[in-house]
């Protein structure tokens, strides 16, 4: 693993590792869904700010009740589509017998994850980044108050949270031997982090302070948040909340007023931002000491 950390400062490591991304773009590319996904995330933007908070009143939502609506779509939409993209790149490949193949060639097998999540990412940020961005044109003619420095933070994060989830299950399609079983490992990352937890964290604070500790003003203990940020959907949101206005004023009025939407000091934007990388590079780190340990 050090000489793959040495090698990601060489010229020839890269050249060989876009090599292999260009070829994960262009399979993906003569599938169709690609595009298919791109309109949805155009159509989902659009959407949502027709209805709004009132569906089917036949008016234009504004921009608060937009961005509200696409965090709450985008927490699962884009960690669905990381999984998708992701848990059959290597398992699958190996099952037919082509990673073989493709081993055979002077790579080194952390170039072929590596090469894999640049290719596969390029398409998520196709997917989100391009349909959100074309989404946020149509917004703007029909919103007022349109805040475009927001907007762009809630698109790169949400690549960068569809690059998690797409790490995740590249690591699952590493580790395990069949399809199945890393289909399985990768929704079992997906229940974990997005529905599980919620529970977990609600168990572990009425047992050490009380969950009215959270919407009231009793102190909340800071090892609570900092327990928080083990999820990376969670420090995906909290980037959210902590930047985007209308989030925080949504929180403040929706989930039990004003302690609600606070964040302790720590919750910086720069180091949430960190934060969801390290969530990037750590299961590929393993997806690639697990694939030289392995027998193809």
């Amino acid at each position: 693993m050090i000489d793959y950390l040495k090698g990601l400062f060489s010229k020839d490591m890269w050249s060989r590792m876009i090599n292999i991304a260009q070829k994960e773009v262009k399979a993906c590319l003569r599938n169709g869904w690609v595009i298919a996904i791109f309109s949805i995330f155009v159509l989902l933007s659009v959407f949502v700010s027709y209805f709004g908070a009132a569906v089917g009143n036949g008016d234009w939502g504004g921009y608060e009740q937009t961005i509200v609506y696409l965090v709450a779509y985008m927490e699962y939409m884009g960690a669905v589509l990381g999984i998708v993209l992701g848990f059959g790149a290597v398992v699958q490949e190996r099952e037919d017998g082509s990673l073989e193949l493709l081993m055979s060639y002077p790579l080194d097998r952390g170039e072929v994850i590596g090469g894999k999540f640049l290719g596969l990412w390029a398409v998520l940020s196709l997917c989100v980044a391009g349909g959100l961005a074309v989404g946020g044109v149509v917004i703007a003619f029909t919103v007022e108050h349109m805040i475009w420095s927001e907007y762009y933070l809630f698109i790169l994060s949400s690549v960068l949270m569809g690059g998690v989830f797409l790490s995740l299950s590249l690591l699952c399609s590493t580790y395990f031997t069949s399809n199945n079983s890393s289909m399985a490992g990768s929704v079992f990352f997906f229940f974990l982090f997005n529905i599980l937890w919620l529970f977990l964290m609600y168990f572990v604070a009425e047992l050490s302070f009380g969950w009215d500790a959270l919407t009231t003003d009793k102190p909340t203990p800071t090892w609570y948040f900092a327990l928080q940020l083990i999820n990376p959907v969670v420090v995906w949101y909290s980037l959210l909340a902590t930047n985007l206005t209308a989030l925080r004023d949504y929180m403040a009025i929706e989930l039990g007023g004003t302690r609600a939407a606070e964040h302790p000091e720590f919750y910086q934007t720069w180091g949430l931002l960190a934060l969801l990388v390290i969530w990037i590079a750590v299961p590929l780190l393993l997806a690639e000491y697990i694939i030289n340990k392995k027998a193809l």
